[in-house]
């Protein structure tokens, strides 16, 4: 049974997903500095108030996707740390072979 992973293509998605779960940690704060610049136009808060509802709104379901997206940031990170540590190790022990020879107790002899 052969396993391929793609280990440029795991690292470019975690580069991407990295960068979804920052965009989501800074939105609430986004949102604040539009709900402030929106104001009051002609003196009528209406635009304001559905900004501000919007955000109360998007403020949950936000939460539970950034959960979901640190989940599995984790997951993913934890699938490239473990592979390159096996690659590693594998590697290693490719280059510096342990013999059963070494570890015998008797000595073979010729026929």
């Amino acid at each position: 049974m052969d396993i391929m992973l793609d280990l440029d293509r795991l690292r470019l998605t975690k580069t991407g997903l990295t960068s979804s779960v920052d965009a989501f940690e800074s939105a609430a704060q986004t949102n604040d500095a539009l709900e402030s610049a929106v104001g009051k136009p002609d003196g009528r808060s209406e635009l304001r108030q559905k900004v501000s509802d919007f955000e109360d709104d998007w403020k949950s379901n936000r939460g539970k996707l950034q959960k979901n997206l640190d989940e599995i940031l984790k997951q993913l990170t934890g699938i490239i740390d473990g592979w390159e540590q096996w690659d590693s190790e594998t590697a290693n022990g490719f280059e510096n072979p342990t013999s059963t020879a070494d570890v015998s107790v008797g000595k073979a002899t010729p026929r």
